[in-house]
């Protein structure tokens, strides 16, 4: 294993250049999810039953599922999937539909204090139809369509698997192609690093995919506060889409 390690702050990460991911993080705030176990099968919703029910299969864990649609679509772990991993899908009912994995508003990445967040995915189903996409990133708290949320940073594929980096801090939305084309049986490690907020870089399998000073991050206070959301969506019709999600890792300063 080629491994190197840097400082950033008050920070240190190894990374581990043959598989391209983060394998251990020194800093002050960590978080950490591979969604092994039975227990990471079963995802609550924000109803009441849910809620109880997490208290039970969750417990300590900040994971809630959105769902938008009657079909419906689903959020829920693959059974028995190498290393743990969990899947937003869509489903071909004619309709609105959202399936989202996030903290359930309860947001805790600051991304004015070096944040780094980590994911490794796969879109097992390539976003097809009108409208439809898939996420993955940090954003703030969830609204109908995740383009209007009130900030984010996040990677973005429609159709053609075609990742897109895109922010917006409140006043300046970025919107930009990454060049790389995902495949149904692509697994992808997408790293944003807001290390410096002047200059946020977007990184795919290791490789940066922004350029420098593509992204200037500026919202301050709550609204740079931030939760995971990684998701599949779209606004109406048939289209169909799989976000499978292996693991999300995010760390910062104090």
């Amino acid at each position: 294993m080629a491994t190197n390690s840097k400082w950033v702050a008050f920070t240190q990460e190894f990374f581990d250049g043959d598989s391209r991911e983060t394998v251990a993080r020194l800093a002050p705030l960590a978080f950490s999810d591979d969604f092994i176990g039975r227990g990471k099968l079963t995802v609550p919703g924000m109803t009441r039953d849910e809620a109880a029910q997490a208290q039970v299969a969750w417990p300590n864990m900040g994971w809630m599922k959105k769902i938008v649609g009657v079909a419906p679509p689903t959020v829920a772990g693959v059974a028995s999937a190498i290393g743990g991993q969990m899947a937003c899908a869509l489903t071909a009912a004619s309709e609105k539909q959202d399936a989202v994995l996030y903290w359930g508003n309860q947001k805790g990445l600051d991304i004015t204090k070096g944040l780094v967040f980590e994911t490794r995915i796969r879109l097992s189903v390539l976003p097809s139809g009108a409208g439809v996409q898939a996420v993955a990133g940090v954003c703030s708290d969830w609204i109908d369509g995740p383009d209007n949320n009130a900030c984010y940073a996040r990677f973005q594929a429609n159709g053609s698997g075609l990742l897109y980096f895109r922010s917006f801090d409140g006043v300046t939305t970025t919107s930009v192609s990454t060049g790389v084309t995902l495949a149904a049986s692509d697994w992808a490690i997408l790293r944003i690093d807001a290390s410096d907020i002047a200059n946020v870089r977007f990184f795919v399998n290791g490789a940066q995919v922004s350029p420098e000073n593509a992204v200037s991050f500026a919202a301050t206070g709550a609204l740079a506060v931030l939760q995971p959301y990684l998701g599949v969506y779209k606004p109406s019709g048939t289209g169909v889409a799989t976000l499978i999600t292996d693991c999300v890792r995010a760390w910062q300063n104090r």
